[in-house]
């Protein structure tokens, strides 16, 4: 009797999944997982993401979406971490039988496009760029509207309302079933827990999300940064056993840390890779389980990669690179 009533709820609930789809559908036309694996530059005198949006993010988001198990596993510290979007599927979960595929942002997929085919669900708008469609379509946007609407109960201290404990099950809903989800759960708002946003935050990200998400790339390395990442990549990359050995030793000692040269004023950090191309050339990062895994190619290099998510405290390992090591 249990399991034909557990059927059936779950057929009612793919129904209602179909609904909601195919009236987003309608109103804004068929979702293009593609639409973000080119990414819009800022016109002039728009709204800029490194300028206007990740400070934002930074301030009021990254605290929680920015590790690897962040809720949903929506990491908001990198413009490629909001394209790829979220995903119901926890990253750790002790009753799991047989290993998952690796979600790591960077290295386990690389475009949009190809985290909608391992399953993630857009937070961005990826049906007709209208601008009703950029925030009605936008399931970030959405979150935080939540919040608007219903913000926090007055009082200093929060009810049995909120959960805040690590082993919460999660909630990772579709931006064509997020109304109904927001009339069950209305305190359930972006952020969570936390104050909404201010006009001015709620005005710029609005701003961005009408004008496509768009973004100006990474920053290129300066004249320092790119001497020094020449230079350590040379040493990291002898051919003689061993400097081969040495340089595996460093790599699996130090494939998590953020690396900065002591001659860089800025201090940007690094990451130390596995590539399959030579230094000179883009870096093309073998993705494997462990450090320590076969890299399955007869030739690789170590490599040195500008990190490009926000750098959090509870996960920052600062590691300086200079002369005397």
């Amino acid at each position: 009797m249990r399991t034909t009533f557990t059927a059936l709820a779950l057929v009612a609930l793919a129904g209602c999944a179909t609904l909601a789809r195919d009236s987003f559908d309608e109103r804004f036309g068929n979702a293009d997982p593609t639409r973000y694996d080119q990414p819009l530059a800022p016109v002039p005198g728009g709204v800029s993401w490194r300028a206007d949006v990740q400070p934002i993010l930074q301030r009021r988001c990254v605290v929680c979406h920015g590790c690897y198990d962040a809720p949903c596993q929506l990491k908001l510290g990198a413009w490629e971490g909001v394209a790829r979007g979220a995903s119901s599927q926890p990253v750790y979960d002790a009753d799991r039988l047989l290993e998952a595929p690796p979600t790591r942002l960077f290295v386990d997929a690389q475009l949009p496009s190809q985290w909608r085919a391992k399953g993630f669900l857009p937070v961005l708008n990826e049906r007709s760029p209208t601008p009703e469609a950029q925030l009605a379509g936008s399931l970030l946007y959405q979150t935080l509207v939540l919040k608007q609407k219903h913000p926090l109960p007055a009082g200093p201290v929060l009810g049995e309302g909120f959960d805040f404990s690590l082993d919460r099950t999660q909630t990772c809903p579709s931006v064509e079933r997020f109304e109904a989800y927001g009339r069950r759960a209305p305190l359930a708002g972006m952020p969570y827990g936390l104050p909404g946003l201010s006009e001015h935050e709620m005005q710029t990200v609005a701003r961005w999300l009408k004008a496509g998400a768009p973004f100006e790339g990474e920053l290129p390395l300066s004249a320092v940064q790119r001497q020094q990442v020449q230079a350590w990549e040379g040493f990291l990359n002898g051919t003689s056993n061993p400097e081969r050995l040495m340089s595996r030793y460093l790599y699996e000692h130090l494939y998590l840390g953020h690396l900065h040269f002591d001659a860089d004023v800025t201090h940007r950090s690094f990451r130390l890779v596995r590539s399959s191309t030579p230094p000179g050339q883009p870096v093309q990062i073998i993705a494997t389980r462990r450090p320590y895994d076969d890299p399955g190619v007869a030739r690789f290099w170590y490599r040195l990669e500008p990190e490009r998510e926000l750098l959090l405290a509870k996960t920052h390992m600062p590691y300086a690179l200079n002369p005397a090591r």
